[in-house]
């Protein structure tokens, strides 16, 4: 029977620790650093072996630089936030813009919002007015002219 050699017997702890989520960065370094510089590893420490191998292999992956340059995804989401923002306060200008119009007069139970189409209604109530006033006129003569006979 073999007995575990110091560097191992930390191997086995700092794995048994990084399995229940309680390594620190620095006893998760220490860990890639004693399975790379083990030889020869036993066969249960090789598949964490080629594991933390592959973690810093993804470390030091970088984006081509063809990507680099691309526009930034949460940029664009803001600019269409603030396009979409804009949309609503314009709409609710319009809309408040519409309920306060008060209107000039009304024709036939319609509201009239044109002041030159209500003047125009006008310039005809002004000679009705004055249809009105000879009507009254005539009658004011008729009467008199009944009571002289």
């Amino acid at each position: 029977m073999k007995l575990m050699s110091d560097k191992e017997a930390r191997m086995r702890a700092l794995l048994a620790r990084y399995d229940e989520c309680l390594t620190t960065e620095e006893e998760e370094l220490e860990l890639q650093q004693l399975l790379a510089a083990a030889e020869p590893l036993p066969a249960d420490l090789q598949a964490a072996a080629v594991t933390f191998d592959g973690l810093a292999a993804l470390a030091e992956e970088q984006l081509p630089e063809r990507l680099i340059g691309a526009p930034d995804r949460k940029l664009h989401q803001r600019r269409w936030a603030w396009a979409v923002a804009a949309a609503v306060v314009a709409v609710g200008c319009f809309v408040a813009l519409q309920l306060g119009r008060v209107p000039c007069g009304y024709v036939n139970g319609e509201p009239i919002y044109d002041l030159d189409e209500a003047l125009a209604y006008t310039d005809c109530l002004a000679e009705l007015e004055k249809l009105d006033q000879s009507i009254d006129l005539f009658q004011r003569m008729m009467g008199q002219g009944a009571e002289e006979h």
